[in-house]
């Protein structure tokens, strides 16, 4: 598979979730970052500072730091000094943010069984396997620090 093939993937990914989620930004009153921030600190409860998010989630710190201001701002996220170190602040969703989490969590379940059709498990189970492998090389791709020159 070439480079471009992984990326057109990737794009398309991204584009057919947010159109997706889309309808329920609008419902909502909320840009698709916030609705990203949201949902990402409700399905992982363990990783919820600003960092979690612009590593994992891959949004820039910027444009993540207006979207949790605005969330918190709204009262759809409370921000709560982490008891083990001061320096860190834990964004953790209210309940004003449940019906927006239900719905968001209930799109991307539609979203990840419509992805899966046509997929037998143990096809599934390789693409698990391949996309590990995958990250672990992305992970050391960005540790050299390899840069090509055209």
């Amino acid at each position: 598979m070439t480079a471009i093939r992984f990326m057109s993937i990737g794009r398309k990914l991204m584009n057919v979730y947010a159109s997706l989620t889309a309808p329920l930004c609008r419902k909502y009153g909320i840009n698709q970052t916030s609705f990203d921030i949201l949902l990402f600190c409700a399905n992982n409860p363990a990783y919820n500072t600003a960092r979690d998010i612009c590593e994992i989630r891959g949004i820039k710190s910027g444009i993540a730091s207006v979207a949790v201001e605005t969330l918190i701002r709204n009262g759809y996220l409370l921000r709560s000094t982490d008891p083990d170190d001061r320096r860190k602040h834990r964004l953790v969703p209210t309940e004003k943010a449940f019906d927006i989490i239900r719905d968001g969590q209930a799109a991307q379940a539609y979203f990840a069984e419509t992805l899966k059709q046509s997929i037998t498990e143990e096809e599934a189970a390789a693409f698990v396997s391949l996309t590990a492998k995958l990250e672990a090389n992305l992970t050391l791709f960005g540790k050299k620090g390899d840069s090509v020159c055209l």
